[in-house]
């Protein structure tokens, strides 16, 4: 175990390829968490993982990040009652990349439970905002991105080959087309400004 810390310290965390060369060749180790009990391993157990969980959401490898976090919160419950000093940032910071990774795998209203969690925590924190409202963005694409699609195909048609489809009616057509469309997609520039951000109203709920 000495022999692993000494190897940790020497080795620059915030370095993707560093810590996945770390972590891999020491995965039976920090994959046993019966090996966490005192309150530094326990510790340095987080901190590794937190750090590992980092480097594969920059490979795009996120189910093995959330697993990884999964891991992460059963170190936390250890950790609660040993009067750490760490224990509300790495819980909140656990927080963070399992709302970022739920995020990457489109599961946008999963991840928003998240940071509605980190917002309550700290209102002002601008990323937490901001990656709720971008969440909130991508629900709404998602949910209209078929109708748009629909409607600009539909418009394309009655440019083609309106002439010989609707006749006399074709600038009616036109017009209703073109008009839902530049609607869409102004509800979606003003769907972030509408968005009501949890907490915003209510600091009194910050726990």
């Amino acid at each position: 175990m000495d022999e692993i810390r000494t190897e940790l310290y020497k080795i620059d965390m915030n370095n993707t390829r560093d810590i996945l060369k770390f972590y891999k060749k020491h995965m039976l180790y920090y994959e046993n968490l019966n090996k966490a009990i005192d309150k530094m391993t326990i510790e340095e157990f987080i901190l590794v993982k937190q750090k590992y969980c980092i480097a594969l959401d920059n490979m795009n490898r996120y189910s093995e990040g959330i697993t990884i976090l999964e891991q992460v919160y059963k170190l936390l419950d250890r950790l609660k009652n040993k009067s750490s000093d760490y224990y509300s940032r790495f819980y909140e910071n656990t927080l963070f990349w399992e709302g970022i990774l739920l995020g990457r795998q489109e599961k946008y209203i999963e991840s928003n439970e998240i940071f509605k969690k980190l917002i309550v925590l700290d209102p002002k924190n601008e990323r937490y905002v901001d990656w709720y409202l971008t969440n909130k963005e991508c629900l709404i694409s998602k949910k209209t991105g078929i109708i748009e699609y629909l409607f600009s195909a539909a418009f394309f048609i009655t440019i083609v080959w309106g002439d010989k489809l609707f006749d006399d009616t074709l600038f009616l057509v036109k017009l209703s087309v073109f008009v839902f469309l530049i609607s869409l997609i102004a509800f979606k520039q003003l769907y972030r400004k509408l968005i009501k951000i949890p907490g915003a109203q209510n600091t009194s709920l910050v726990q």
